[in-house]
C-alpha cells in the first residue's frame, strides 16, 4: 500500500510538472500571438489611413477635372447659342434659294 501511495504522489508531481510546462508553452504562444495581433492592428490602421488619403486625393482630382470639363461645356454651349441666329439665317437663305424638287411649278 505504501508503494502505491508513493507511486501516486510521484505521478502527481510528474503530472503537475507536465501541466506547468504546457501552461508555460501556452503563455509564450499567447504572448507571441498578442504581439502579432498588435502589429497587425498597426498595419491595418496604416492601411486605412492610406486608403483615406488616396480616396480624398482622387476625389479632389475628380472635382478639378469635372470643373475643367464643365467650363469647356459652358464655352461650347455659349458658342452654339451665340452662333444660332447666324445658322438660322443661313438655313433660311438656303431654303429660299433652293430649286424645287419638281419643275412643274403648278403648270
Amino acid at each position: 500500500m505504501t508503494y502505491i501511495l508513493i507511486a501516486l504522489v510521484a505521478f502527481s508531481f510528474i503530472f503537475e510538472y507536465w501541466l506547468l510546462t504546457k501552461i508555460s508553452k501556452l503563455n509564450k504562444e499567447n504572448k507571441n500571438l498578442q504581439i502579432a495581433l498588435h502589429a497587425l492592428n498597426g498595419d491595418l490602421t496604416n492601411f486605412q489611413a492610406g486608403i483615406s488619403r488616396d480616396t480624398k486625393s482622387q476625389k479632389d482630382e475628380l472635382l478639378v477635372e469635372m470643373k475643367r470639363v464643365q467650363k469647356k461645356v459652358e464655352v461650347v454651349r455659349r458658342d452654339i447659342i451665340n452662333s444660332l441666329p447666324t445658322q438660322i439665317r443661313k438655313t433660311i437663305s438656303h431654303i429660299e434659294f433652293a430649286k424645287p424638287l419638281d419643275n412643274s411649278h403648278g403648270r
